[in-house]
């Protein structure tokens, strides 16, 4: 059986140190599945990540899809252009 410390990714063996745990050998995935550990609930058997900006959420226990918030327009400052003027002596905390 592996072994897994702390929900760490099973091993065939531990190092040594306490806190080593037996926990089931990994099923087998059927065709188009693929099996990962996750702590908890342990072994999981899911479909594979979809093309694109994907997450797994192991709370729904399924793939979701990433929302990127709108951001906007982008206002380039030219550095050559504007002033700007820093104090050295407040920025670096001397």
């Amino acid at each position: 059986m592996p072994y897994s410390k702390l929900g760490s990714i099973p091993k065939p063996e531990t190092d040594g140190t306490e806190g080593w745990i037996e926990v089931p050998e990994a099923p087998e995935a059927p065709e188009g599945k693929e099996v990962v550990w996750w702590y908890p609930p342990g072994w999981v058997i899911r479909d594979p990540k979809p093309e694109g900006d994907w997450n797994w959420s192991q709370s729904e226990e399924k793939w979701v899809e990433t929302v990127h918030a709108d951001q906007g327009d982008i206002t380039i400052i030219d550095a050559g252009t504007t002033d700007v003027s820093v104090n050295l002596a407040s920025a670096t905390g001397v």
